[in-house]
């Protein structure tokens, strides 16, 4: 054999070889990404365990008991919806704030409703995109003439916050003295009960209590000291291809006006629809 031949043998060789390695070593990257990493494997998971199950704490309207004594509400609407579409139940579970994270990550619930995205949060957990944008208010009783933030701190007494929810630490900037709530409910029902002077959550959430009860107002803060985009929180091993699923069901219920429609049933109030339900 020429030395020519056996220089040509040789360059086919290595582009063969070359091409027989990449060849394999696009099967293994794919058959890891079936594992769990590239392919859908969260959505296999919910299709697996035939439901889909949502941790979900209470935060009336949004979240909270429905009259079946299940929990519901319009936030989880989009997630519904994606259930339906997956052939699966839509199984919800009864969660605190406070351990909506470690919920996820012992596998309690396959996904967090209503849950806001921190820095905190974020590297334990992963989140969608935004499904719900609020302010913070406060809530405080009608006749006692509190119009502002300023006046609810310089009265000298506690305020009342839902332990784990993301705003407890703005109100904890304030250095008043704090009382520390299982739920946004109990928070209220602190207040109303004397030991604490108002309370602070979501204006939704808020809102809906000084609707129910005409001896309550909100307080919007002016500046807004606290405003947040809730976001769904989802295990922090999900793929990307799942999360993607996730974000396009939100969208979908966005688009086709089933969410804000829910918003509207629920009673959710808009900031600049406040009216009567504002301190003056």
């Amino acid at each position: 054999m020429s030395k020519t031949s056996q220089i040509i043998i040789a360059i086919v060789a290595v582009i063969v070889l070359a091409l027989v390695g990449g060849w394999f070593g696009a099967g293994f990257r794919s058959g890891g990404a079936a594992g769990g990493t590239e392919n859908g494997a969260w959505i296999q998971k919910i299709k697996s365990q035939g439901e889909l199950r949502v941790g979900i704490a209470s935060a009336p309207p949004m979240t909270g008991e429905q009259p079946d004594g299940t929990m519901g509400g319009p936030n989880v609407l989009p997630l519904q919806n994606l259930a339906d579409e997956m052939g699966v139940k839509f199984t919800p579970v009864a969660a605190e704030w406070s351990k909506m994270v470690s919920g996820l990550q012992a596998d309690r619930f396959d996904v967090g409703a209503y849950l806001d995205a921190t820095t905190e949060r974020s590297l334990a957990i992963q989140f969608t995109d935004p499904v719900y944008t609020y302010e913070g208010v406060w809530i405080v009783k009608a006749d006692s003439g509190l119009k502002s933030t300023d006046d609810i701190i310089k009265s000298g007494k506690p305020v009342a916050v839902a332990s784990g929810t993301s705003y407890e630490r703005r109100v904890q900037e304030f250095n008043i003295d704090m009382v520390s709530a299982e739920a946004i409910p109990q928070s209220i029902t602190a207040m109303e009960a004397g030991r604490a002077v108002a309370a602070f959550g979501d204006l939704p959430t808020l809102a809906d209590a000084a609707q129910k009860n005409k001896s309550l107002k909100i307080v919007r803060p002016n500046p807004v000291i606290f405003k947040s985009d809730s976001n769904y929180g989802v295990s922090p091993d999900i793929d990307a291809r799942s999360l993607q699923v996730l974000n396009i069901a939100i969208q979908n219920a966005k688009n086709d006006g089933s969410f804000q429609a829910a918003l509207d049933k629920a009673g959710v109030v808009d900031p600049a629809d406040l009216g009567d339900l504002e301190m003056k």
